[in-house]
């Protein structure tokens, strides 16, 4: 037996340089995904050259988000700096600490005229939805409305090709919203992959599952984090999606308006990857923040309740006093 070169490969030989480039790229590589890809591209020079071909990337990034193989969401990622690699970098942690400041990013903001939303569901391993959406940033309505991207229309429904008995979606349903700013060549996954909350109405029969991310600033006060909350409804007898839709909620569990939460984003979009645990981590842990700010608050409120109720009974008793 003999390599593509005309080498004999001998037992003591059979090693994975022996094979030719080639053969590598066409017959090794191109079963890998994109988290083996990378892992590959580090072991030596000569894997890190092989790794880079843009084909590679490109197949790992539709083969984990089909919805980035869309007209516009690839010529977004063709301007990334290293094309489908730069992407796949972006997107494939959803645990981020924005390192840019709130004032920087304000200033921003009319750099990012629109941003496209790529969406894709995944029951088990079986494509259940993909769509891919576009919303302008830059109008009035916008910027001062909540904030809101929704990828059905009021009335839609899309049965999912599911045949078999769904058993437990919050394990079996993955979800990956992926935001794109094409000006500024970046991408963020703003979603927790597996549902950290799964709530069913026993009269409808509809199942509300939430994604959420947490992004969190460089000092972790109540301006500096938010949640990124993706909702997907569905009836799970027919499999019926009725609502995807994705909004930013601070910590006092207001919904940010659409200025507001494209700071965020940005943020989020330009900052670096930070490790916080796994989405329902991050989310016990917002939720427990959340909490404990909502009993300091109302602790103060109460100590302002008895400041103001001394202060009056102080105020009749001189007027009492005054009066006799």
């Amino acid at each position: 037996m003999s390599n593509i070169s005309g080498n004999p490969i001998t037992a003591e030989t059979t090693t994975i340089s022996a094979f030719h480039s080639d053969i590598i790229q066409t017959n090794i590589l191109t079963r890998l995904d994109g988290s083996a890809l990378a892992s590959v591209a580090s072991t030596c020079s000569r894997f890190h050259y092989l790794c880079s071909t843009e084909h590679l990337w490109e197949n790992a990034c539709y083969s984990t988000w089909p919805s980035t193989n869309t007209p516009c969401v690839r010529h977004a990622i063709s301007t990334f700096p290293n094309g489908s690699r730069s992407f796949f970098a972006d997107c494939f942690s959803s645990h981020y600490l924005a390192t840019t400041t709130i004032e920087t990013a304000s200033m921003n903001l009319d750099r990012t005229p629109r941003l496209i939303s790529a969406v894709d569901i995944f029951h088990r391993k079986r494509l259940v939805f993909s769509k891919v959406v576009e919303t302008e940033t830059v109008t009035g309505w916008f910027r001062c409305s909540p904030f809101r991207v929704d990828m059905l229309e009021i009335k839609d429904v899309i049965k999912c090709p599911v045949q078999d008995t769904c058993r437990n979606l919050g394990e079996e349903l993955r979800l990956s919203w992926i935001l794109i700013d094409p000006v500024s060549r970046r991408a963020v996954n703003v979603s927790s992959g597996k549902a950290v909350t799964v709530q069913r109405h026993w009269l409808s029969g509809e199942v509300n599952l939430q994604f959420a991310t947490v992004v969190y600033g460089e000092i972790a006060t109540a301006l500096e984090v938010a949640l990124c909350s993706v909702v997907v409804t569905l009836v799970e007898e027919s499999m019926e999606v009725r609502e995807v839709s994705l909004q930013v909620e601070d910590m006092d569990g207001k919904h940010v308006n659409g200025r507001d939460s494209l700071v965020i984003l940005k943020r989020a979009l330009e900052g670096g990857r930070n490790w916080k645990g796994d989405g329902e981590e991050g989310h016990r842990e917002f939720v427990k923040k959340k909490k404990e700010r909502e009993e300091r608050k109302k602790r103060a409120e109460r100590r302002l309740d008895m400041l103001c109720l001394c202060v009056g009974l102080v105020s009749l008793t001189f007027v009492a006093f005054f009066a006799l």
